[in-house]
């Protein structure tokens, strides 16, 4: 690998501190969702172990996240206080990635490009704002692709105590945060046992299947008592089924990732390239063109047990794929590192300056595109607007149009939904109706308010049908679209 260049570090502060500005900037300015509510409502502050592990254990995912975020309860009630717990996560893998460079200082170089990539791949910015696992998923797939690609070469010395018990935990918790992120990393470090295995590595090889299956011990043993849980939720399930869903899924991650930052996918594919003439010309793989090839397996026995068992039973869609960026950004970064090892000292640190401003453009971009997405906040900054006007205003939660997500399972959705609502009304400093009242307001409009319907489309006429037919004396109305909701405004009932 190439030696690290006199400009990195300073490359890397700069990029650091662009990354945790915009991922504050993200935590406290994205709208919340209904994923993250139902996050909240199970981990809620005031709650017993003996409460909410019942909960976690009948959901679809494995409980670390929630356990961690039921830990943390004390960084605050609000929704941004509780995505805070994520940037703990993304200090932890930092730390780790040192660690990693520290240990192995022939592949700093390496290193650099890989941290540059995953700086400036969507999760990274998108995943952080959310309470929700898919960060911790991304956070742990990172370090666990470094610390293969560090200690489970074929013939190298075996890893120190620390290194190996630092590889098992790492494993250990990239298995127990998400299906998705077990499926992928377990196939990757698959991949690198076979590697040894086909090197005759065998000593190696033994090492990294007891490190795999000491890590797997949590995850096992946890879906012993989960697993039949899960095939039962999932029976019907809201992702789409079939091949064509998890594919297009799978192939639009990858686009994704390949089309975040230009200078470092094109300067990978180039060194890629010089990797490919080398063996050919040599007739033989190089360590580095073996690293590729294992990564590439492992991504390939992943993408095909991903979709094995998508169509048992769907569960894969974009944000469950979050770990599949941190194998082709070390990829990619084995290519930069190829190509950085034939340029001088000019040309490399010029290469340095135009990954990290890649970094930097796709960052701004992923920020934007999350300060954009629709939440909860935009129907009820404008429920708060009419209320603030008119403070007789009377706001309904209309679930009526939830029923596909209360019917879900797990059954917590049918308390979740309602926690949401007021949770939401609270923070905009509104009161929401008696859901057994159907009262109007007699000076002021009538509100009914429905979120979380995306793709769901009706009118203002069918809106009020539903409502003259659960009771509400409603003739006329007007309707008005904002986000993944609505806000349905009834004129005042006396006059």
């Amino acid at each position: 690998m190439n030696r690290i260049r006199d400009g990195k570090p300073v490359a890397l502060a700069i990029l650091g501190v662009a990354l945790v500005a915009a991922i504050l900037l993200a935590i406290h300015g994205r709208a919340p969702w209904y994923d993250e509510f139902y996050t909240y409502y199970v981990t809620r502050p005031g709650t017993g172990f003996g409460m909410v592990w019942p909960a976690w254990m009948r959901d679809n995912h494995p409980p670390l996240f929630y356990f961690a975020a039921w830990a943390t309860n004390w960084l605050g009630p609000a929704m941004a206080d509780r995505r805070l717990l994520n940037l703990g996560f993304f200090a932890g893998a930092v730390a780790a990635l040192c660690l990693i460079g520290r240990a192995r200082p022939d592949l700093r170089g390496l290193l650099f490009a890989y941290a540059v990539a995953l700086a400036g791949y969507q999760p990274m910015i998108e995943r952080v704002a959310e309470l929700r696992s898919n960060f911790l998923a991304y956070a742990a797939g990172a370090v666990a692709v470094a610390a293969l690609t560090a200690f489970a070469a074929p013939f190298r010395v075996a890893p120190s105590r620390k290194a190996a018990a630092g590889l098992t935990v790492t494993l250990a918790v990239a298995f127990f945060v998400h299906l998705s992120a077990t499926l992928i990393l377990g196939a990757v470090a698959a991949a690198f046992g076979l590697r040894l295995i086909l090197a005759r590595d065998w000593q190696g090889a033994l090492r990294l299947a007891g490190i795999g299956l000491a890590a797997a011990i949590p995850f096992v043993a946890t879906m012993a008592f989960q697993a039949a849980t899960i095939a039962g939720n999932t029976r019907t399930f809201w992702i789409p089924a079939g091949f064509d869903a998890a594919r297009w899924a799978i192939e639009l991650e990858t686009i994704a990732n390949l089309t975040a930052n230009w200078p470092l996918t094109l300067a990978g594919l180039a060194g890629l390239a010089l990797l490919a003439a080398q063996v050919l010309s040599q007739r033989r793989l190089s360590p580095e063109a073996s690293l590729v090839l294992t990564l590439a397996g492992g991504l390939a026995l992943a993408a095909g047990l991903l979709i094995a068992v998508h169509l048992q039973r769907p569960f894969v869609i974009g944000r469950y794929l979050v770990c599949l960026h941190p194998p082709i950004a070390m990829i990619l970064a084995t290519g930069v590192a190829a190509l950085a090892g034939r340029l001088g000292r000019k040309a490399g640190m010029l290469l340095d300056v135009a990954l990290v401003a890649g970094a930097l453009l796709a960052i701004h971009g992923h920020l934007r595109d999350v300060l954009a997405r629709a939440g909860w906040d935009g129907t009820a900054s404008a429920i708060a607007r009419l209320a603030s006007a008119c403070p007789g205003t009377k706001i309904y939660a209309d679930t009526y149009w939830n029923q596909p997500t209360l019917n879900l399972p797990p059954a917590d959705n049918r308390a979740v939904m309602p926690f949401a609502y007021a949770w939401v009304a609270r923070d905009h400093g509104f009161a929401l109706a008696p859901a057994s009242s159907h009262a109007l307001a007699a000076a002021c409009p009538t509100v009914f308010w429905t979120e979380h319907v995306p793709g769901q489309a009706t009118d203002a006429r069918t809106i009020r049908d539903a409502l003259r037919h659960r009771g509400f004396p409603v003739t006329e109305g007007h309707l008005r679209r904002i986000g993944d909701g609505w806000i349905f405004v009834a004129p005042p009932h006396g006059g």
